[in-house]
């Protein structure tokens, strides 16, 4: 059985993240969205699920993640869709040490979790 590797990345410091802003890093070959909704910080694969969007341009309120493409959404919290519930977020953790933001992600050298390689998920684009 493989054991999960945890990989820790520093993407930038509190200052560049403040409260109801989003921003977009790079972290162990893939593309990671940021947020921070009312100092609760959240790290999210940053392509949609659905047309694959950059999901740091979405709008986030009340834990909920509205892609500004074509307005899917998903929990923040969880990953889970609420639009389609086959299109699921990968999440990650985003905390504060001193002032620096660390990004946790578990196998972070895994392939962004793409809907489209699982049979039982449709592929980006084409909805149930």
């Amino acid at each position: 059985m493989r054991q999960a590797q945890v990989g820790q990345f520093v993407v930038g410091r509190v200052r560049d993240l403040p409260p109801g802003l989003s921003r977009s890093v790079r972290a162990g070959g893939r593309r990671i969205a940021l947020f921070n909704e009312r100092g609760k910080l959240y790290a999210v694969d940053e392509a949609c699920p659905h047309m694959r969007a950059d999901l740091s341009n979405g709008d986030l309120r009340d834990g909920t993640l509205t892609c500004a493409w074509h307005g899917w959404r998903f929990d923040i919290r969880t990953g889970e869709g609420l639009t389609r519930s086959w299109a699921r977020l990968r999440t990650h953790r985003l905390y504060r040490k001193g002032d620096e933001l660390i990004l946790e992600m578990a196998d972070p050298s895994e392939a962004s979790g793409d809907t489209g390689n699982d049979p039982g998920c449709p592929p980006p684009g084409r909805e149930p």
